[in-house]
């Protein structure tokens, strides 16, 4: 780095947009994010973790860690795992979120026509003449 462009540095950076100093990170350091994921407030981190654990030590989890020390999503995620032991519909939607949706067929009818039938059909009729107007074919087989 040359000398100018270091000086160019050295003032852009004493132009400082909020010369008082006041607001920002400089008064909350405990604001300052480094733009790493934080497992604390992931809904899906903790409901795999509430999956993992056994049977006693999801029973006493709630007794062991007090409630200043849990975030919403843990709590949350808590009570559907809690729910989801008696009911199927919360069992789904747990199973759902933490192991992704099943697969679903998909089924396209036609009537009882096959593809190939409908496909020539199709043929057949673009290669009548249409009128512009009507959009109705001249053909005298209709």
């Amino acid at each position: 780095m040359t000398k100018k462009n270091a000086e160019i540095t050295c003032n852009q950076a004493r132009r400082v947009p909020n010369p008082t100093g006041k607001g920002g990170f400089g008064e909350h350091p405990e604001n300052i994010s480094d733009g790493r994921w934080d497992k604390n407030n992931s809904f899906s981190y903790w409901m795999n973790f509430f999956k993992s654990l056994s049977v006693i030590k999801f029973k006493e989890y709630e007794k062991t860690k007090p409630e200043n020390e849990r975030t919403m999503a843990e709590m949350l995620a808590y009570a559907r795992i809690f729910k989801a032991r008696n009911d199927l519909k919360e069992f789904q939607e747990v199973a759902n979120r933490t192991e992704g949706m099943p697969k679903q067929a998909v089924d396209l009818t036609s009537g009882g026509e096959s593809l190939s039938e409908i496909l020539n059909n199709l043929e057949k009729n673009e290669n009548k003449p249409k009128t512009k107007a009507l959009g109705c074919n001249l053909s005298d087989d209709n």
